[in-house]
C-alpha cells in the first residue's frame, strides 16, 4: 500500500507557480473542488500532486531556502495576527465597559462635534 503524503513541495498546487509548498493536500483538494471554477477542477486535480522526497534534489537549494524563510515568516505573521485579534477583542471589551456619561464628557471636552452618534458609536456625515 502506497503511503499518502499530506504535505511538502508540490507541483501545480497553484495555477501561477510550478513548484510550491503545500501544507495540507486534502485541504487543497477540497478548496479546488469548492472554490475553483468547474471547468478548471478536473485539470487542477489531475495535475496537482505532492512531490516525492527524491524530487528535492531537482529543486534548487536557493529556492528551497527562500521558501523555508517565507514559511517561517508566514507562521510568525499568523501568530502575531492571532495576538492582534486577541488584543483587539480585549480593547473592544474595555471600550464597552466605559460609561456613556464618561464618553459624552470626554467628547464634549475634546471635540464636541454634532456628527458623533452616541447611540451607534459612529460618525454621521452631514
Amino acid at each position: 500500500m502506497k503511503k499518502e503524503i499530506k504535505q511538502g513541495f508540490s507541483i501545480h498546487c497553484h495555477h501561477n507557480i510550478l513548484v510550491g509548498y503545500c501544507y495540507n493536500y486534502k485541504k487543497r483538494v477540497a478548496h479546488i473542488k469548492s472554490d475553483k471554477p468547474e471547468n478548471e477542477q478536473k485539470t487542477r486535480l489531475r495535475l496537482f500532486k505532492i512531490l516525492p522526497p527524491e524530487a528535492l534534489k531537482d529543486i534548487p537549494k536557493e529556492y528551497q531556502e527562500a521558501d523555508k524563510k517565507w514559511r517561517e515568516a508566514y507562521k510568525k505573521r499568523e501568530e502575531e495576527e492571532k495576538k492582534r485579534r486577541e488584543a483587539y477583542k480585549e480593547l473592544a471589551e474595555a471600550y464597552k465597559k466605559l460609561s456613556e456619561k464618561d464618553k459624552r464628557a470626554f467628547h464634549k471636552k475634546w471635540c464636541g462635534c454634532k456628527e458623533y452618534d452616541f447611540k451607534s458609536g459612529e460618525l454621521k456625515f452631514i
